[in-house]
């Protein structure tokens, strides 16, 4: 009612205006009558209606980590400990392969979790030799399958895989022979040079495929979850899929406010090809799913507050009082109001 009564005194008002302004101009006929265009209608449409939220990041390899050589407490052989050779800048290492070599031994690369903090030998037992094993096997070194404990049969692995380097056989391993990383590993910097004094942190290296990194201040951080699903827009306007893979350690931006550092995979390595630089990563903020929605031109501010839509009838149009939910992508959520899928509402012109 209240929208009939509004449109009832819209049109009393236009005549009265129309009949002020024929005596004013002193028209003797009545002007030819214009046909108004029909008012654009569109649909009230059952949809899922998602809002995503844009932040921009930086295409790399990830966080650059440090390699750390563990000098022996004692060498009684009159090497001198010097750096030797140095995996080269750029380059990809995989599991079995020389990271550096010090006196001309080669300290090899091997996949796993645990750093390697302590010799190993027959009889020694736990997590690392199990570890040790799986590399073994991955390596083709050995046919079994792995334990925690170190054998006759792994120190007899370990032997093989000695003599293929060129270290001395003895069966045993020590810290400064091997260093554990996730997987392959790309060389990002050399901190020592060919000739220094192997000892403390020797190249910083980061893994082997390209990722997202991007800051996120406390109102955004909670969007990456690990295993979250993202869009990784790149610069020429590419979109691939990403899943956010883990997070840094929060540090202040430069305001002193705290952001962290979140790191996003891209499984599609082939279509970052060619790619650099600055990327957009989208994330989804909120979804709803299967709900009542139109334009956010659609709507129109009511006389007694609040919104509504124009719907059209026919000839005829009334005015429906609806409540808002989710706006996103130029469309708004309706929540509340008699307004089924496929009811036509007016888009105001």
């Amino acid at each position: 009612m209240i929208g009939r009564t509004r449109l009832r005194r819209r049109a009393v008002l236009g005549g009265t205006l129309a009949a002020a302004t024929g005596a004013v101009t002193g028209c003797d006929a009545a002007p030819d009558p214009v046909t108004a265009p029909p008012p654009k209608t569109v649909p009230v449409v059952r949809e899922d209606l998602v809002e995503f939220t844009d932040v921009p990041g930086e295409l790399g390899f990830g966080e650059a980590v440090p390699l750390r050589y563990p000098r022996p407490a004692e060498d009684t052989s009159g090497a001198l400990g010097l750096v030797t050779w140095l995996a080269p800048v750029g380059s990809t290492v995989t599991r079995g392969r020389p990271l550096l070599r010090v006196d001309d031994q080669p300290l090899v690369l091997l996949y796993g979790p645990l750093p390697a903090y302590r010799a190993l030998a027959v009889g020694s037992r736990g997590k690392d030799v199990r570890q040790l094993e799986t590399n073994l096997s991955a390596l083709g070194l050995t046919k079994g399958g792995a334990d925690e404990r170190y054998t006759a049969a792994t120190a007899a692995a370990v032997r093989r895989w000695q003599r293929a380097l060129g270290l001395p056989e003895t069966g045993t391993v020590a810290p400064q022979q091997v260093a554990y990383a996730a997987g392959p590993v790309r060389i990002d910097t050399h901190l020592l040079r060919v000739g220094d004094p192997a000892d403390g942190e020797v190249l910083r290296h980061t893994g082997a495929t390209r990722s997202v990194a991007l800051r996120l201040d406390e109102k955004r951080r909670h969007l990456a979850v690990p295993g979250t699903t993202v869009t990784v827009r790149l610069a020429d306007g590419v979109e691939v899929g990403g899943t956010v893979d883990r997070l840094g350690l929060p540090t202040p931006d430069p305001t002193g406010e705290p952001e962290l550092t979140a790191y996003v995979r891209v499984a599609d390595q082939a279509a970052l090809a060619g790619a650099a630089g600055q990327v957009t990563v989208r994330f989804t903020a909120q979804r709803r799913s299967a709900v009542l929605t139109v334009p956010v031109t659609a709507l129109v501010a009511l006389a007694e507050g609040g919104y509504g839509v124009q719907v059209a009838d026919g000839t005829t149009t009334r005015y429906v009082a609806v409540r808002t939910g989710l706006f996103a992508g130029g469309r708004v959520e309706l929540t509340a109001g008699d307004l089924p899928p496929g009811t036509l509402v007016v888009i105001p012109r």
